[in-house]
């Protein structure tokens, strides 16, 4: 088995843990493990090998210096024989995705953003926590008057239930072009989320060359936008039925929107700290047991 945190921020430590399970009698020397990793601008392959005990666990570091999902699939293990002469391959089929996310960046272009929302009354009345009070009108029903503030004024005075009206607020992410703007992009997305969020202003979200469109309510929500899009083997978000005809805000965020960046030569991680991991061989991506 395999598992990997679901999210982790960038230059974080973050840990692959491989559990196995010895289910046969068979004497075994180890059991070596062929790992994919792969990442939006990069792809890899090690060899993970794993200690004799019968059940155990083996732990990766992951190298977290570049953001995106990072794929990790474990296609196939091999059981060696105890003296090493022949080995027995397993399928094993085990696949985890970690999103590494950069530190939030705020936009250069903060002024066009909205501040807040502008509550309005409900049309035809109804329930709702906040609420303003205005002189009795004809046509308004009369369950709606409010009979302690209207004996204070000796006049009719009604409790109007307000709500925030349907909002057609987009964000637009312009797809990068290198690892820098990638990160700029993404911290430049956590940023202006964050914001609207906190401003209680749901907006829709779509990603350059995606035809999905997905509206964010909570954090959660952009989460598994973002692994959406960024995790081709992920499942896909339904489109949404119901869009506004026409987007009255639209917020767009590319490299420049973000800030300045000029390197596009950045060499991408393998998915697995060298650093971090002992035993660990750039030439031959093999880890050793020991």
């Amino acid at each position: 088995m395999m598992s990997a945190p679901h999210i982790i921020k960038k230059d974080a430590e973050g840990v692959l843990v491989l559990t196995y399970k010895h289910s046969k009698s068979w004497p075994v020397r180890c059991v070596i493990a062929k790992l994919h990793v792969t990442g939006d601008d990069f792809s890899a392959i090690c060899r993970v090998r794993c200690g004799t005990e019968e059940e155990g666990r083996r732990e990766v570091a992951i190298d977290t210096s570049h953001t995106g999902v990072t794929v990790f699939e474990l296609k196939r293990i091999w059981s060696v024989s105890l003296i090493g002469l022949f080995s027995l391959p397993i399928n094993a089929g085990c696949r985890a995705a970690v999103l590494i996310l950069p530190q939030p960046v705020i936009p250069v272009n903060t002024v066009a953003l909205q501040h807040g929302t502008h509550l309005k009354p409900i049309p035809g009345g109804g329930f709702s926590e906040e609420h303003d009070m205005r002189e009795y009108r004809q046509g308004d029903p009369v369950r709606s008057i409010h009979w302690k503030v209207s004996a204070k004024f000796d006049s009719l005075f009604i409790r109007e239930p307000l709500a925030p009206p349907p909002h057609s607020r987009l964000v637009h992410i312009i797809k990068w072009n290198a690892a820098t703007e990638r990160d700029l992009i993404l911290g430049c997305l956590l940023w202006v989320s964050d914001y609207m969020l906190k401003w209680q202003m749901p907006f829709y979200i779509k990603f350059d060359d995606k035809e999905i469109i997905v509206e964010v309510r909570q954090e959660k929500d952009l989460i598994d936008f973002l692994y959406s899009v960024l995790d081709y083997e992920a499942p896909k978000k339904a489109a949404i039925d119901s869009l506004p005809s026409r987007f009255s805000w639209i917020f767009r965020i590319d490299a420049a929107t973000a800030g300045k960046a000029t390197d596009k030569n950045t060499e991408a991680g393998t998915g697995i700290n060298s650093e971090k991991t002992p035993g660990f061989a750039n030439g031959n991506r093999r880890l050793n047991s020991d």
